[in-house]
């Protein structure tokens, strides 16, 4: 079944783990029928968010997409443990944190995207960032996400959480692409007192509890994983573009030679058409000359 455009150019048709998005991604970038919607798909707007009215002050990234149609779409990204279930955990398929013991266990991460309506009208903006002139393709997006997915694939709730994940991914995004940032909080957050009263953590805390501090030589190390995995993938489609490239020659090629064979023999028939009606007129001259001299 063909997938449409907005499928193509988002990587996935609902939702799907940040590797498995990547990969088609990567693999549409390098596809000769769907490389220029993925190279057209720019991301032109980020928004940090924490859930607001939740137990565990979930944060995620929102994505805006806008693609060369004229069509807008988003995307949701950020982090689980594993074991999470969207159907029962609801249309924000949040994750509420335990009080148990449980909650500080390691885990398996899961690390979603999902599609999305449009920005959340109902939770905090920690952080919007305008990319509109920065010329930041999705596939961008993809690798940021999967750097910082490899580099820690565990659910930490200390350490490697929600906090964790969607600030990083911005970070090495804004690191690894040296745009300029136009950075603002939202008005609702500036004017609500119960943000002021703590009643809702800024980013990276929960309940007034730093749970996540940045640290620069880590979005350095990151950034630098992104630039090696740029380099990559691109190299592996610019590879791809080129064994295409060659295949069209090799098409021609013998396109040339098919249409030079059947030249030649198209010139051989035609050969052969003079020649009998020189043959023709010959054998009349001959008649001629015969007619006379038995006249």
């Amino acid at each position: 079944m063909s997938r449409s455009t907005a499928e193509i150019s988002i990587g996935c048709p609902g939702e799907a783990d940040v590797e498995f998005w990547y990969k088609h991604l990567c693999d549409s970038a390098a596809s000769a029928d769907d490389g220029h919607v993925i190279a057209g798909t720019r991301v032109v707007e980020l928004r940090r968010m924490k859930e607001k009215n939740t137990s565990s002050e979930h944060e995620y990234l929102i994505a805006k997409l806008s693609h060369a149609d004229g069509n807008t779409r988003y995307l949701r990204i950020e982090r689980f443990a594993e074991g999470y279930n969207p159907a029962t955990a609801g249309q924000q398929f949040r994750h509420h944190v335990s009080p148990s013991i449980d909650s500080f266990k390691t885990r398996p991460a899961a690390d979603m995207v999902f599609t999305a309506d449009g920005w959340p009208g109902r939770d905090i903006v920690l952080e919007r960032v305008d990319i509109s002139k920065a010329n930041i393709t999705i596939l961008d997006l993809g690798i940021a996400a999967l750097v910082v997915r490899l580099n820690n694939e565990d659910y930490q709730l200390l350490k490697r959480q929600c906090y964790w994940f969607s600030d990083m991914v911005l970070r090495v995004l804004e690191k690894a692409h040296k745009f300029d940032v136009n950075r603002s909080l939202s008005k609702a957050v500036e004017e609500d007192n119960t943000w002021l009263n703590q009643q809702f953590s800024p980013g990276g805390t929960w309940a007034g509890f730093p749970l996540h501090q940045r640290r620069k030589d880590h979005v350095d190390a990151l950034a630098k994983k992104f630039q090696e995995e740029y380099e990559r993938v691109h190299h592996q489609i610019r590879e791809a573009q080129e064994r295409r490239e060659d295949e069209r020659r090799e098409v021609r090629e013998e396109g040339r030679e098919e249409g030079r064979e059947e030249g030649r023999e198209e010139g051989r028939e035609e050969g052969r058409e003079e020649g009998r009606e020189e043959g023709r007129e010959e054998g009349r001259e001959e008649g001629q000359d015969r007619g006379v001299t038995e006249g």
